[in-house]
């Protein structure tokens, strides 16, 4: 009877001859079966955010890349001839008001078709490779070591590393890195777990059932989280505390979401978690006053003093100055005066050097002042849509890896996403986080093209009612 499920089920694309043991069979309800296609809906869902948000960045950038890329020129080459004219007509200026967006519609297209061969083109179990994994995960370690030492300062932040022509930050790469190494980690560990009879070594059982245990719990709980520590310390360093949060979040939602052993988890956090933590700061509050000739306190108050403005801005308005308070004061500023249905598409004046960061981290203000509530809300129900469609797709993905590499992405674009908006809207202190497909970068909307493209990828792992396999497998049962 299983040799006739297995050849019923091998004629349907997306198994494998493993896959279909008779112990896998009956371990998924019998009316699935894989489908190869990516998820259109969802395609659909992310190219509309992609389109939406150059328009956007387009009508909220002009006006500072019109001054950026501004350029007095003689208006004759006649050195004699020019002196003869008045002063205020020697020079004219030559600009472009579309060198910003032509840069982001440059670097956006190139993203998004690599994104889509992806999808469409690598299989999702090449991804798995633990090789694959590695490789990414000390190619991110290294970039943010070097951002450490090397890195290009701007605004008080070492965040950023220039290669040829291409400036981006390695925080952003972490972001992604996140979620795929331990995404793969965990399932690899499963895996293991699963098998761990006919994979454990004659030697492994003459050892204490203690050691065992410990070694256990750092592969499962111990080493993914001092891999994920060094990428928060480094980014922590930079400094970019909101950086530091979402990778925080990210690596407790994977770990909450790895289905680590229960023991191995209280094992590793008593004896583990706690005792390293305890170590980091007794090494920081000893090396800090060596390199830096600080104490530790001293140290933590300067490099963190952004953040300290922000949180008294956030809790008493009045307590900071008025140049503190602009920012804030000028994005209620274009809500307001966009009302219900906004002032027009490219009409905004406070992009016009009155709302700093207009068209990257504060651009959810402009998109209220040209388009009103309408507009505003309309970007929050295409996020809304993105979160339930890689939902979705996470709930239908054939394994825990698939499953948490499509939930984490997800999950990590919607949240940038909303904190950016509760920043502008003046609910959370300010950040300094981008809106996704929306904000100025074009190497961040090619980071996020590839965490939509792998969310795809895992699209094609899904599973759907197919009518045929149910008969055979009724069939087959009676």
């Amino acid at each position: 009877m299983a040799n006739d499920v297995q050849e019923q089920l091998i004629r349907f694309p997306g198994y494998s001859v493993e896959e279909t043991a008779e112990e896998e069979v009956s371990l998924r309800p019998d009316d699935l079966a894989r489908h190869k296609r990516v998820s259109l809906p969802f395609l659909f869902i992310w190219i509309s955010l992609m389109a939406f948000g150059f328009i956007m960045m387009f009508s909220a950038s002009f006006g500072e890349s019109f001054v950026n890329s501004s350029i007095y020129i003689n208006v004759i080459e006649d050195e004699a001839a020019l002196q003869d004219l008045p002063e205020a007509l020697r020079t004219e200026v030559v600009a472009d008001a579309t060198a910003s967006a032509a840069r982001q519609l440059r670097m956006s297209v190139a993203g998004s078709i690599i994104a889509i061969a992806i999808a469409i083109f690598v299989p999702f179990r090449q991804l798995l490779r633990p090789g694959l994994r590695e490789i990414a995960y000390y190619v991110i370690t290294a970039l943010l070591i070097y951002t450490a030492f090397k890195g290009v300062t701007s605004q008080g932040a070492q965040r950023w590393v220039v290669i040829g022509a291409v400036q981006f930050q390695p925080s952003e790469l972490a972001k992604i890195g996140v979620v795929y190494y331990l995404s793969s980690y965990f399932y690899e560990r499963q895996q293991q777990r699963k098998y761990k009879p006919e994979m454990e070594a004659p030697w492994d059982k003459k050892e204490s059932d203690l050691k065992n245990k410990h070694r256990e719990t750092f592969r499962d709980f111990t080493r993914p989280l001092l891999r994920m520590g060094l990428w928060v310390i480094l980014v922590l360093l930079q400094p970019h505390m909101s950086g530091a949060i979402i990778l925080t979040v990210l690596t407790i939602l994977m770990f909450l979401m790895g289905k680590i052993p229960g023991r191995s988890l209280a094992r590793g956090f008593a004896l583990h978690a706690i005792p390293l933590l305890l170590v980091v700061l007794l090494l920081f509050s000893l090396l800090i006053p060596v390199f830096y000739d600080k104490s530790m306190p001293e140290f933590v108050s300067e490099r963190f003093a952004h953040s300290q403005k922000r949180m008294d801005l956030y809790r008493d308005r009045d307590s900071v100055d008025a140049d503190g308070r602009r920012q804030v004061e000028q994005a209620e500023i274009a809500f307001g005066v966009g009302g219900l249905t906004g002032v027009g598409l490219g009409r905004s004046t406070q992009k016009l050097n009155w709302l700093a960061e207009a068209h990257n981290d504060f651009i959810y203000p402009i998109i209220g002042e040209e388009l009103g509530l309408i507009g505003t809300l309309s970007v929050l129900l295409m996020f809304m849509l993105f979160l339930i469609g890689g939902f979705f797709i996470a709930a239908r993905a054939s394994n825990m890896a698939a499953r948490n590499i499509a939930a984490g992405f997800t999950f990590l674009i919607v949240f940038q996403a909303f904190l950016n908006m509760a920043v502008a809207t003046s609910l959370i202190p300010a950040t300094g986080i981008s809106l996704p497909f929306f904000s100025a970068g074009g190497t961040a909307n090619v980071i996020f093209a590839l965490a939509a493209a792998l969310i795809l990828c895992v699209s094609k792992t899904g599973v759907q009612r197919n009518p045929l396999l149910v008969s055979v497998l009724d069939h087959n049962k009676n």
